[in-house]
Parts: C-alpha cells; sequence; structure tokens
C-alpha cells in the first residue's frame, strides 16, 4: 500500500463513494492537449518530501492539464510534465512497452480530505502509516507522475501485481532521463527518500543532464540537491537476507527508529543493520510483549518482532553536553527492539541500547 494514497489503493481502500469525493473537481477531457510552455512561476527542481513543503503559491502558478486514460479515470497533469510523459510513452511504445497514467496532480485541499475521511474511518495509526500530511505529498507539484502496465491490452494497476513485471520497469527506467524525468523512490533507499521502492513513481524535473546524471549514478534526488539531513547523510542501510520479512516491512521499522534517532541532537547514523531472522525468534517475541503489556497496555498482543543493529556517532564536547553520550564517539552493536501485531501494523519501538 502506498504512503500517500494512489488512486488504486485509494478506491480499493475507500470505495467508490469517497473516490468520487477525491476526484471532485477534476473534470478532465479525453486527449485534451498540452499546453505550450511550461507553468509560469515554478520551479521544475523543487524539492517536496517529509521534511520540505509544497513552495508557497504554488498552488496558483502550476497549469494543469485534465485528461481521462485508458482506464476512464480523470487525471491532472502539469502541462510540460505530460508534453514530456507523452513522448516517453511513444518512444516506450515503439520498444513494445505500453504504459498510462494512473495518477499525478493532487491538490493540498484533496490531500486534507483524505486525511480527514481516513482518520475518522480508520483511525489515527493509521493514517500516520499510509497518508501524507497535507502540503507535503510531492503529488502536489503535479510533477510526480504514477505509472501503470498495459499487458496484453488489460491495465495492470495494483501496485503487488506491477512489481511481478521487473524487467519491464527496467526498460522504462532506461528512457526516463532521456525525457527529463527521474525514478523518484529507488530501491534501498528509504533512509534518504522516506518512501520504499516504487518502480511506478516517476518525477520530472525539466533537466535532461540533471536527470541523466541522477539515474547513472544511482542516487536519490535529495543526496543531488545536497539536501539530506545530517544525522543519516552517511548512513549506510544493510537489509541482509531474511526469510521472515521483505524490504519494505523493513522499511516500516525505519521509520520508528528514525523518528526517536531524530530526537538525538547532534548524532549521527553511520550504519543501520536487521539484525537476522535467528534475533527475531520466539523470544523476541516475548521480550516485545513484555514491554507491551508495560507500556502499552491497551494495545493488542504483538504477533511479529524485529530487531535492527546500529553504529552511531555522537556530537561534540560541546554539543553532548548534559547528555549521556561519550563525547565524540561511535557507538557500535546499539539494538532496537520492535513489535507489530499484523502484517500491516505500525511497528512499535519498545526499547533500544546495548
Amino acid at each position: 500500500m502506498r504512503s500517500d494514497m494512489d488512486r488504486r489503493t485509494f478506491v480499493g481502500v475507500a470505495g467508490g463513494a469517497i473516490a468520487s469525493a477525491f476526484l471532485a473537481g477534476c473534470a478532465g477531457q479525453e486527449g485534451a492537449p498540452a499546453a505550450d510552455q511550461a507553468s509560469a512561476g515554478i520551479d521544475y527542481m523543487a524539492l517536496v518530501n517529509k521534511q520540505h513543503q509544497l513552495p508557497d503559491g504554488w498552488e496558483d502558478a502550476v497549469e494543469i492539464v485534465h485528461l481521462v486514460n485508458s482506464e476512464e479515470w480523470d487525471v491532472d497533469v502539469e502541462a510540460k510534465a505530460y508534453e514530456a510523459y507523452l513522448a516517453l510513452k511513444e518512444e516506450l511504445e515503439g520498444d513494445g512497452v505500453f504504459v498510462d497514467l494512473d495518477s499525478a496532480y493532487r491538490s493540498v485541499a484533496a490531500q486534507q480530505e483524505i486525511v480527514e475521511d481516513f482518520t475518522e474511518k480508520y483511525g489515527e495509526e493509521y493514517v500516520k502509516l499510509y497518508v501524507a500530511v497535507p502540503g507535503y505529498s510531492e503529488h502536489h507539484t503535479g510533477l510526480a507522475l504514477d505509472l501503470f502496465l498495459i499487458i496484453d491490452g488489460k491495465g495492470v494497476y495494483y501496485n503487488e501485481d506491477m512489481v511481478k513485471y521487473p524487467e519491464i520497469w527496467e526498460k522504462i527506467h532506461a528512457r526516463l532521463a532521456d525525457h527529463g524525468f527521474i525514478l523518484r523512490y529507488l530501491p534501498g533507499k528509504k533512509i534518504e527518500t522516506g518512501y520504499s521502492y516504487e518502480p511506478w513513481h516517476i518525477r520530472y524535473i525539466d533537466d535532461v543532464e540533471a536527470a541523466r546524471k541522477i539515474m547513472s549514478e544511482g542516487i536519490t534526488f535529495e543526496r543531488y540537491l545536497g539536501e539530506l539531513d545530517p544525522s543519516i547523510a552517511d548512513c549506510k542501510v544493510d537489509y541482509g537476507t531474511s526469510g521472515l520479512y521483505a524490504e519494505a516491512d523493513m522499511d516500516s521499522a525505519l521509520d520508528a527508529i528514525l523518528r526517536e534517532f531524530g530526537t538525538w541532537t547532534g548524532c549521527a547514523m553511520k550504519r543501520l543493520a536487521f539484525a537476522g531472522d535467528e534475533a527475531c525468534d520466539a523470544d523476541e517475541l516475548a521480550y516485545v510483549n513484555e514491554l507491551r503489556e508495560a507500556k502499552m497496555p491497551d494495545v493488542d498482543a504483538f504477533d511479529q518482532a524485529i530487531v535492527f543493529e546500529c553504529t552511531f556517532h555522537t556530537p561534540s564536547a560541546a554539543e553532548a553536553e548534559g547528555t549521556a553520550w561519550e563525547p565524540d564517539a561511535d557507538y557500535d552493536g546499539w539494538t532496537w527492539h520492535l513489535g507489530r501485531t499484523g502484517a500491516d501494523g505500525a511497528w512499535q519501538l519498545m526499547t533500544w541500547g546495548y
């Protein structure tokens, strides 16, 4: 399930009634032409993520094209990004690859409606896990495009189905930069982007050379712009090999760890690694459940446990004053212990330390 709620997830979870409200105001015209020029007053290299808000005045300045896709869904997209998408789509079709637009532009107001609807229906914890904070979704720019595949003439648009075609996505990704697009959420880069790997989510940046550099070097947009949080900028994440958890499961646990670590002023994470399946055994599950009973007795019993190990560096003596840290030191072998209820539940950080 996508963190900022794309259309296929939204319809699948919320149903048609809410989806209709979500799409209100997107009365697209099939085959509507793109504008002849870029939106006035927007920065195509603007960074919008969980830490960087949509720039002021963006929604007034961005020029939006309305269309109806092959599934008869209304889609809005920024004008110049749409032109580039059409060129990309045509080139891909020449290679026997067929795609369509799932979603692109979503207003801040529409995102706020989603938050309110889902908070009422599913609760605050669910919203924190799956729904982007209004103003902090890249889809607000109109430059973030979610693609879906067309296989044998039929749309393939659910996430769990699209990931079954890595060879097709590889062909798509190879052509992105030539049209000013980048793959926004790379595998293994959750710690930098805030999102797990999404092969369908591309971002228009209107700079072919910059796009080629980003794609050829396999770096995130945050790293290219020099906008990484210094507390995690040099961190290496090791997912190891697991028969229990996929990378997306581990990424969900990283959220809870990094929320806590982000409060450790001046500390810098150097390495964060899955401790292995053997560390997530019945004894560990009993341990995190014991902590849960003491700290949050109203929460249902955990049925899964996960452990991470890390190395981090503490701040200088002046910055570390008044803390428990040894200044300017590496702490190695530090462990983080988490539990959750159900495979789709949120990981709860229960304890950390040696």
